[in-house]
């Protein structure tokens, strides 16, 4: 049996919460949900009554997916990311918070927020500058700038949203990071 490697990303932003907070960490955990394990029922266990949901896919060969969206907007906006992809590009609803389960697999496949109630493992939060992080990671370059857990050097900007990409239920959305 192949084992699960989710890859943990920080989005960080050269430019520009709650009480209670989510631990995420890059070994795939987001409070107890587990990348490539949790079902769409247990998202819904955990966080709660989607503000919006949609049915998509990618195409090129990914499996389609349920997405499930919290802090809903109609607009997009920096700190919302788009739940599906269409032939005219990636389009909303737009939400702070999304999770996508393959459904093919049922597990959970990706991971976006860019909420203030969600931070990393070591304490790492959105709108932390990267100058205080105390993980001395290296910042790449790619279709954002990102900050691979697990890589050194991290320099300038702002941290803006967490990701988590599954190993074992792949969809499209961060195929390019």
């Amino acid at each position: 049996m192949r084992r699960a490697l989710p890859v943990g990303v920080l989005l960080l932003t050269a430019g520009c919460g709650s009480a209670h907070r989510v631990v995420i960490s890059a070994g795939g955990h987001i409070g107890p949900l587990r990348m490539d394990r949790s079902s769409q029922a247990d998202v819904v266990s955990f966080a709660g009554k989607p503000d919006a949901e949609r049915q998509g896919g990618e195409g090129g060969g990914f499996a389609g997916f349920t997405a499930v969206g919290y802090g809903w907007g109609a607009t997009a906006r920096d700190d919302r990311f788009p739940m599906l992809e269409t032939a005219r590009g990636r389009e909303g609803p737009y939400c702070e918070t999304v999770f996508w389960v393959n459904r093919h697999t049922g597990g959970l496949a990706d991971f976006y927020t860019s909420s203030r109630k969600y931070e990393e493992r070591h304490a790492v939060r959105i709108g932390m500058k990267t100058e205080e992080l105390l993980l001395h990671r290296r910042v790449d370059v790619g279709c954002e700038e990102n900050m691979y857990l697990g890589k050194r050097d991290a320099v300038g900007g702002h941290v803006y949203a967490f990701t988590l990409h599954g190993a074992d239920s792949d969809i499209g959305i961060f195929d390019c990071l």
